[in-house]
C-alpha cells in the first residue's frame, strides 16, 4: 500500500531529524515542508533531504537557503548525490553534500555523467526528417524531430531497422501509426507538423498543443533568430540528465557567441522554475562557457532565483524573451 503524501513528509522529516542529531549534533531546530524531502533549521545551520530527483531538487535548497539567510548547508542525498555535488560544487554559497548509505555520511564526490551517443541517421530517416519546421535534436542517445520546440517524431531501431515514429511524444506516436495506418511516414509528418505549425503561434486560440514545451518553443524562435538576444549565432545542447517525456518542464538551453567572440550559455525558461540556474550553471561548466543567460517573460522573474544566480561562480544574466505563445 503506497503511502500518502503526508506521510512521506513525515517520513522523510524523522530521517533528516536521526541524521541531523547523529552527524552534526542538531538536536533542535524547526522543520520546513518541502515537496522533494525535508528541511531543518537549527540556528540558521540548515540540513536539507533531498528525496525526490535530488540533481533537480537543489536548487529548490538553495533558493530555501538564500529566502532564509542561511549561515551554512549542509545536503544529504541518498542517490543523484554526485550529480549534486557536481552542481553545489558551482555556487559561491559552497553547500556540502553528503552521499547517504544505510545510516553513514560520506562527502559526496563530484561525478560526470556519460551521455551515450546517438546512432548514425540512416540516408531513408535523414530524408523523412528534411522537411520544412523540423528540426532534428539529439538527447542522450536519442534523435528526435521537433517543430517549434514540440517533439513530432523520434527514431527508433538501429541500421537497416531504424523507423521513423510520427507524433506528438511517445504515447501518441503508437496512437497515431494505429489509427492512421493507410499513411506513410512523409504524410504522416507533414499531417503533424501542419496541425503544430497551425497551433503554435501568437495570434492561435489556447490549446495543448501551444501550451506544451514552450521553453522549448522559445528555444527554437531564439536559434532562428540569436539577435533577439544579441548573440551572432545558437545552437542546441542537450540536457545533462534526460527528459521524462514532453511534459517534462525542463530549462532547454542552447549554445552561442557573441560578435566579440565570447562563449555564452543560454537557458530558456517558462513560469518559476527553481532549477533553471543550476541546470544552466551545470551546461556552462560542461561547456566551459564565459557566462550564462537566463532567457525567459519577464514576469517569470523572480527575486529569490535571482537570489541563487547571485551566487553562481560564473556571470548570469537574466535577459526577457519574446512571448511567440498566445497571450
Amino acid at each position: 500500500m503506497a503511502l500518502s503524501k503526508e506521510q512521506l513528509s513525515a517520513l522523510y522529516l524523522s530521517k533528516l531529524r536521526g541524521l541531523a542529531r547523529d552527524h552534526f549534533d542538531r538536536i533542535d531546530g524547526t522543520e520546513h515542508p518541502v515537496p522533494w524531502g525535508a528541511a531543518l533549521d537549527t540556528n540558521d545551520a540548515w540540513t536539507v533531504l533531498l528525496e525526490v530527483a535530488p540533481e533537480r531538487s537543489l536548487g529548490q535548497a538553495l533558493v530555501l537557503a538564500a529566502h532564509h539567510d542561511a549561515a551554512s548547508l549542509d545536503v544529504i542525498a541518498e542517490t543523484s548525490a554526485g550529480a549534486v555535488a557536481r552542481r553545489a560544487g558551482l555556487f559561491s554559497s559552497s553547500p556540502t553534500v553528503w552521499q547517504l548509505a544505510g545510516n553513514a555520511l560520506s562527502v559526496a564526490v563530484p561525478e560526470t555523467p556519460v551521455i551515450p551517443e546517438a546512432p548514425d541517421l540512416e540516408p531513408h530517416i535523414a530524408a523523412l526528417l528534411a522537411l520544412d519546421d523540423v528540426d532534428v535534436i539529439v538527447e542522450h542517445g536519442s534523435i528526435i524531430g521537433e517543430c517549434l520546440g514540440l517533439e513530432v517524431a523520434r527514431v527508433t531501431g538501429a541500421g537497416a531497422e531504424q523507423r521513423l515514429d510520427v507524433g506528438v511524444g511517445a504515447y501518441d506516436q503508437g496512437a497515431f501509426a494505429a489509427i492512421n495506418p493507410h499513411m506513410t511516414p512523409v504524410e504522416a509528418l507533414a499531417e503533424v507538423v501542419a496541425q503544430v505549425v497551425t497551433h503554435r503561434r501568437a495570434d492561435a486560440l489556447t490549446h495543448p498543443l501551444n501550451r506544451l514545451a514552450r521553453e522549448r518553443w522559445l528555444r527554437s524562435v531564439l536559434i532562428a533568430d540569436p539577435s533577439l538576444i544579441g548573440l551572432d549565432e545558437l545552437h542546441v545542447v542537450e540536457p545533462m540528465h534526460p527528459r521524462d517525456g514532453i511534459k517534462d518542464t525542463a530549462a532547454a538551453s542552447a549554445l552561442g557567441t557573441t560578435a566579440q567572440g565570447e562563449s555564452v550559455l543560454a537557458a530558456c525558461t517558462v513560469g518559476i522554475d527553481l532549477d533553471a540556474v543550476p541546470t544552466a550553471a551545470d551546461l556552462a561548466d560542461r561547456h566551459q562557457s564565459d557566462r550564462i543567460m537566463i532567457v525567459l517573460p519577464d514576469r517569470d522573474r523572480h527575486r529569490l532565483v535571482q537570489a541563487v544566480a547571485e551566487q553562481s561562480i560564473r556571470p548570469v544574466e537574466f535577459v526577457t524573451a519574446p512571448e511567440p505563445w498566445p497571450t
